[in-house]
C-alpha cells in the first residue's frame, strides 16, 4: 500500500481555519479509498481533530505550529525529509500553496486563490515578499498544481506560465453536512465572509443604504470577521449608518438555520478563488445576488442572480426582486440546489485520488 503524507504544517494548531476546513471535508472522502495509507503531519492534537476522521486508520504526526511563515517553511526544510524517510513516504499532499521546497518524493500542492498577485496592494510587502519566494519555488518542485476552480488555474497560468503543464482544476464543495431545517424564509440576506478589500463591502453598504432610502426593509445579517471595521469604514464614506448586523462566527448549526430561513445570500466580491459559501448556501435552497465576475459564475452556476461589479442600483434591484417575487425566489431555489449538487467532496476525492496515481507513474517512469 502506497503511503502519501499530508502536510499540513503551515495552519493552526487546534482551530478550523479555510484550508483546515478545506482538507478535512477532503480526508473524509479519501480516506474510504483503500488504495493508500494516509499521514497527516499537522500541528493538531489528534484527539482535537473533527469526529469524522477519528478511529479511520490516519496516522497523525504532531508538531509544534510555527507562526511566521518563513521560519514555518524552513523548519519544515529540517524536519520534512526525516519524516518522509521514517515514515517510508511515496508521496507528499500539500493542501496548502506553498511548502517544503524540497524532497524526494513526488508532490502535489493545491493553489486556492492568488490574492497576493492579482491584488498585491492589499497586503504588506514583507507577506507579498515571502510568497514571491516560497511560492514559485514550491510550483517548481510540485508533480501537479492543483486549482479549486478554473478560474484559479486562469491566474496561476497567467502569472507562472512555466508550470501551466502541470496545472489540474479539481473543485472543492460545500463545508455544511447538516440537514435542511424547516423554517419560514424571511425578508432578509446573509453575507458570509471575513471582510477583505476584495469582498465587495462598500457596494453591500451603498445597497442597503439605498434601500433605507427607499423604505425597503431588508436588514443583511453579517456572519464572519471585520477585524478592520471596513463596514463602518465605507458607511462613513457614504454618509450613512445602515450597515449589516454582525453576528460574528456562527456554529455549523447555527450557519445552516440562516441559510434555511434567508431570502439570499448577497457575494459582492471583486475576486475570489472560489466562493465557498455560494455552495454552502445553495445546498440549503438559498439563492444567491453575486458580482458578475467568471469565477462566481462558475460555481454558482444558474442558481444565482448576477449584477455588474460595483453597480449598487442593480444589486439593489436583485435584492427587491428575489424578495418580492416569490415564483422567482421559487425558481432560483431549485436551481441553487441542482448547482450546488454538481459539487462534492466525493467527484474531488477521486480526482485527486488519479493525480496520486498519475504522479506515482511518472515517478516510476522516471526512476
Amino acid at each position: 500500500m502506497k503511503r502519501v503524507l499530508i502536510n499540513h504544517l503551515l495552519e493552526p494548531a487546534n482551530k478550523i481555519s479555510g484550508i483546515s476546513n478545506y482538507l478535512f471535508y477532503l480526508l473524509d472522502s479519501l480516506l474510504k479509498n483503500k488504495q493508500y495509507q494516509f499521514v497527516l503531519l499537522t500541528c493538531w492534537d489528534e484527539c482535537e481533530l473533527p469526529s469524522m476522521l477519528q478511529g479511520r486508520g490516519l496516522e497523525v504526526v504532531t508538531k509544534p505550529y510555527i507562526e511566521s511563515m518563513p521560519k514555518n517553511l524552513i523548519n519544515q526544510i529540517f524536519i520534512l525529509p526525516r519524516i518522509l524517510k521514517e515514515k517510508k513516504i511515496d508521496l507528499e499532499f500539500n493542501p496548502d500553496p506553498v511548502g517544503c521546497i524540497f524532497g524526494k518524493v513526488p508532490l502535489i500542492n493545491v493553489t486556492h486563490d492568488l490574492y497576493f498577485d492579482v491584488a498585491p496592494q492589499n497586503y504588506k510587502l514583507h507577506h507579498r515578499l515571502w510568497w514571491k519566494i516560497f511560492f514559485p519555488l514550491t510550483l517548481k518542485r510540485a508533480i501537479y498544481n492543483i486549482c479549486v476552480s478554473k478560474n484559479t488555474a486562469r491566474d496561476l497560468i497567467y502569472y507562472y506560465p512555466d508550470v501551466s503543464e502541470k496545472v489540474r482544476v479539481v473543485h472543492e464543495s460545500a463545508c455544511l453536512n447538516g440537514p435542511k431545517v424547516e423554517l419560514k424564509r424571511k425578508d432578509y440576506g446573509i453575507f458570509v465572509a471575513n471582510v477583505s478589500p476584495n469582498k465587495g463591502v462598500e457596494v453591500l453598504v451603498k445597497a442597503m443604504s439605498i434601500l433605507k432610502s427607499m423604505k425597503i426593509d431588508v436588514d443583511i445579517y453579517h456572519v464572519g470577521r471585520d477585524s478592520n471595521g471596513y463596514f463602518e469604514l465605507y458607511a462613513k464614506k457614504l454618509n450613512t449608518t445602515t450597515i449589516p448586523i454582525k453576528l460574528g462566527y456562527l456554529s455549523n448549526e447555527d450557519l445552516i438555520k440562516r441559510y434555511c430561513e434567508a431570502k439570499f445570500l448577497a457575494f459582492p466580491s471583486s475576486y475570489e478563488g472560489f466562493g465557498l459559501p455560494i455552495l454552502e448556501a445553495q445546498k440549503y435552497g438559498l439563492p444567491v445576488i453575486a458580482s458578475n465576475i467568471p469565477v462566481l459564475r462558475e460555481v454558482a452556476g444558474n442558481g444565482a442572480i448576477f449584477f455588474e461589479r460595483d453597480d449598487a442600483d442593480k444589486l439593489v434591484d436583485s435584492i427587491i426582486e428575489i424578495i418580492k417575487n416569490t415564483e422567482k425566489f421559487n425558481s432560483l431555489s431549485l436551481a441553487a440546489i441542482n448547482n450546488s449538487c454538481q459539487f462534492s467532496w466525493a467527484k474531488a476525492a477521486d480526482k485527486t485520488i488519479e493525480l496520486f496515481n498519475l504522479a506515482l507513474d511518472m515517478e516510476c517512469n522516471n526512476a
